[in-house]
């Protein structure tokens, strides 16, 4: 086998790794995104629709997820849902 075979073998397993994570990462934009009014999920629900702990968010915030919070008092947290996909992002 010579080096141009193996580049474009290479190259081909690469193209199809990107082409299957993004599609992983568009169907569960679709579905966070399903029958939504608002670009924002809240806390709770991320963590039931994802079937993840606390801890798990409050992991994703110190490597910079970013939350909403109402400017009146509350204990309410929110998350965009296009900022929570980044995040499940599968790396190559």
């Amino acid at each position: 086998m010579n080096q141009d075979t193996l580049t474009a073998l290479v190259a081909r397993d690469l193209v199809d790794n990107v082409i299957t994570n993004f599609n992983l990462y568009a169907s569960k934009l679709l579905e966070l995104k399903k029958d939504r009014k608002l670009p924002y999920i809240s806390k709770q629900e991320v963590m039931k629709e994802m079937d993840i702990s606390d801890g798990t968010l409050d992991t994703w915030e110190k490597h910079g997820l970013k939350r909403y919070k109402p400017r009146y008092k509350t204990s309410l947290i929110y998350y965009l849902i296009d900022d929570i996909c980044k995040f499940i992002e599968l790396d190559i």
